[in-house]
């Protein structure tokens, strides 16, 4: 079966990466040789790295599955995966981010030139790591709202309340 592709989500993968672009290209002069913002940016995606592995773990608790039979709870797995698989991607930009700064500090000295290309492309993937982390409040609001109106549910057939 083909997946049908989600037009919207096309379109903002598109803008962040040109946002990210003109972020980079704007971006680098700014930050070469300037140690305050550089840790800054590795302050903030370390912060976020572990904020995020505490998603992922919020994410991938099997209590979150809907209940009923196991076809019911393998159809929920599908949705819990897809934003396990989203989340993933998300912290491996953060540690590319982390890693390229690392290089470049590394090649500072010894290699100039490949320092300065080095900045442009972690520039990148910070800009489009922090586009992409905006989504992430409104992520976990959806999910705790799915496990409230779970939870609701829960009672209402235990109490024996139709809807």
């Amino acid at each position: 079966m083909i997946a049908e592709i989600d037009k919207d989500k096309v379109k903002y993968g598109v803008c962040v990466v040109l946002w990210s672009l003109l972020a980079s290209y704007f971006g680098q002069p700014l930050i070469h040789g300037n140690q305050d913002a550089i840790n800054v940016i590795v302050t903030v995606f370390s912060i976020l790295a572990g904020f995020l592995v505490a998603v992922i773990t919020l994410v991938g608790d099997p209590k979150s599955l809907p209940s009923g039979s196991w076809q019911v709870a393998r159809l929920g797995s599908d949705l819990t995966y897809n934003r396990l698989i989203r989340h993933k991607w998300l912290f491996k930009g953060y540690l590319i981010t982390l890693f390229l700064i690392f290089a470049s500090i590394v090649a500072k000295n010894r290699f100039p030139t490949t320092q300065v290309v080095l900045e442009y492309v972690y520039m990148f993937f910070a800009a489009i790591s922090s586009f992409l982390s905006f989504k992430l409040p409104s992520a976990l609001m959806e999910l705790q709202k799915e496990r409230i109106e779970h939870e609701i549910e829960e009672r209402r057939k235990n109490e024996g309340v139709d809807e």
